[in-house]
């Protein structure tokens, strides 16, 4: 009977890790068709693209968690969108500001 539960229990392990990794590979994988959508309006270098996907993976992670409210989704979001604006140089913000359905694209 132990030996039962002992395997059911590390069955269940492997699956939570499981799950867990595939989410980090979906918000991974969100992050990077933000990237490209802002890189077809915005020319960026490699460690921009680089450290705004670290960025977007966060975000995207933050607003997929069920646990969090709408209310700290909309103070996260609004943090983003300042942490991006500050990694932008005043050309790309102007592109950006120029296109709002790309910047609500980007943020939610």
């Amino acid at each position: 009977m132990k030996k039962i539960i002992a395997i059911i229990a590390v069955m269940l392990a492997f699956t939570v890790n499981a799950q867990a990794q595939a989410k980090k590979t979906t918000s991974l994988e969100a992050a990077k068709k933000d990237i490209a959508l802002l890189a077809s309006r915005i020319k960026m270098d490699e460690t921009l693209k680089a450290d705004l996907t670290t960025l977007m993976v966060t975000k995207h992670d933050i607003l997929s968690d069920p646990k969090i409210s709408e209310a700290d989704k909309e103070t996260a979001s609004k943090q983003y969108i300042r942490k991006l604006m500050s990694a932008l140089n005043e050309e790309q913000k102007k592109v950006l500001h120029s296109d709002p359905e790309l910047l609500k694209k980007l943020v939610h």
